[in-house]
């Protein structure tokens, strides 16, 4: 059995990887999952709804109607989150430990820094039980992963490690190291360059595997976003 993986966050570091989460999800994903937790922290008059909320709009917003104080409001995207992290944050940390247990989708329980006593959450995150499947599926569908851009160290890396294949892959502009680049037509790619499948297999291997990015050598960040993504490697619960 894995040894348990865990790791503390100070309150405010907890907020700001639900906000990130909660950030990276469709308006109406963000809605749906946002309206019960506001109910259960909250004592508000909340009802779901569709509006434009712009007359020159062409598209209906996916939000929450929330009255307050005699008058009702629409919320929604990023106002919606905004506003629920704010209700949050009066919230004594159990409440906290709760709201991220359940959209972070892990076991957080309230917690003492060891050394410097401050007030936090430890946190299971469960990342001893992924394994990598070598399916293939970040590297084939998730276009973030190959038409993204990489920090400097790891172009740093490559050229120490004098990896000309690879960085005549990278186009480096104002700062910012986009990959990947096919060297004939100076357009990003549709697939990952490196990506190789196995013979008679369902399942690929990275050609780049030693020096590949930290984006790709860090995925997934965390449960959440294995699950976002539709990455496998987490045994089904």
């Amino acid at each position: 059995m894995h040894k348990k993986h865990l790791k503390f966050v100070l309150i405010t570091e907890a907020f700001a990887e639900i906000k990130n989460t909660l950030d990276m999800q469709s308006e109406l994903k963000k809605r749906e999952e946002i309206e019960p937790l506001l109910r259960r922290i909250e004592d508000l008059q909340i009802r779901k709804g569709t509006r434009k909320v712009h007359p020159l709009e062409l598209v209906r917003r996916n939000g929450l109607w929330i009255k307050s104080h005699g008058s009702e409001k629409f919320y929604y995207g990023i106002d919606l989150v905004e506003l629920f992290l704010d209700l949050l944050s009066s919230k004594p940390a159990e409440t906290v430990s709760e709201v991220y247990s359940e959209i972070q989708c892990v076991k957080a329980s309230v917690a003492k820094h060891p050394k410097t006593g401050a007030t936090g959450l430890l946190i299971e995150t469960e990342m001893e039980k992924f394994k990598c499947l070598k399916c293939g599926h970040c590297c084939l569908n998730l276009s973030d992963a190959y038409q993204t851009s990489v920090p400097d160290s790891d172009v740093k890396r490559w050229k120490r490690e004098q990896r000309f294949d690879i960085l005549e892959r990278v186009d480096t502009f104002a700062g910012i190291n986009d990959i990947w680049i096919s060297p004939k037509t100076g357009e990003a790619v549709s697939r990952c360059p490196w990506l190789r499948k196995l013979p008679k297999k369902s399942k690929y291997i990275c050609r780049i595997h030693e020096t590949k990015p930290e984006h790709c050598r860090n995925f997934p960040k965390s449960k959440r976003h294995a699950l976002d993504n539709g990455c496998k490697g987490f045994p089904a619960d």
